[in-house]
């Protein structure tokens, strides 16, 4: 067996052993103990939530005074008391102020977005996709995140990756790079993690949306880039 199939059995039955609806979970809790992002009381929000994983885990971090709010296009099963779920599309225009009703004046401690398109196999595809949830997400951060709080955003590596680096670094005070242990090696997948939110986000430069407009441009409606 190889090594990296090995490791994806490991977290899969570990996951399995200690009751969590997927390895994923354990990706948070190694981001958690290395950053001490979440804490007992905090307020989180966890931006494409589904199967369930970062709930359990954020959950059991925050206990009973805390609360977190998970939001995905699909369902996604109960949790615990202090965890409530919305299903929504965070890219809607009515997203923002359906958020606020939920959180009220609370503002989260921790924004998650472990946020992935629905893959399509074209990698240009589906990476710009990711990119863009990525920016949404950081649209949202004023409205959802308070002051001096933190994010974890996933990104696929690839193209525009810089122009969201450049974003987070200017809206906190520290950017890291992390790849959990749990992740698979081979996947292109990565972790933002930002601390130290300062209130307010840089709006995407004018050579940015030129450069994602030209790349919109060349993706056909059947979802394949033109050559």
């Amino acid at each position: 067996m190889r090594l990296e199939q090995a490791k994806r059995d490991y977290y899969r039955r570990k996951a399995r052993e200690e009751g969590y609806r997927s390895r994923a979970a354990f990706k948070l809790k190694q981001i958690n103990s290395k950053y001490h992002l979440i804490s007992l009381g905090h307020t989180v929000v966890d931006m494409g939530s589904a199967p369930g994983g970062w709930l359990e885990v954020s959950s059991e971090i925050v206990g009973s005074k805390g609360i977190v709010i998970g939001i995905d296009l699909i369902p996604v099963r109960p949790v615990a008391p202090n965890v409530k779920i919305i299903q929504y599309d965070i890219t809607s225009e009515e997203f923002p102020s359906k958020l606020k009703e939920i959180i009220g004046e609370r503002k989260a401690d921790c924004v998650l977005a472990d946020l992935s398109p629905k893959l399509s196999g074209v990698w240009d595809l589906d990476q710009f996709k990711q990119m863009e949830l990525c920016h949404r997400v950081i649209d949202l951060l004023p409205e959802v995140l308070k002051a001096g709080g933190s994010c974890v955003m996933k990104v696929f590596q690839g193209k525009d990756m810089e122009s969201l680096r450049n974003r987070l670094r200017t809206a906190f005070s520290r950017l890291d790079v992390s790849k959990p242990d749990a992740s698979r090696k081979e996947s292109s997948e990565i972790y933002m993690i930002a601390l130290g939110f300062s209130g307010q986000v840089a709006r995407r430069s004018s050579q940015d949306a030129q450069e994602e407009r030209q790349s919109e441009q060349l993706l056909d409606s059947s979802g394949f880039v033109q050559p």
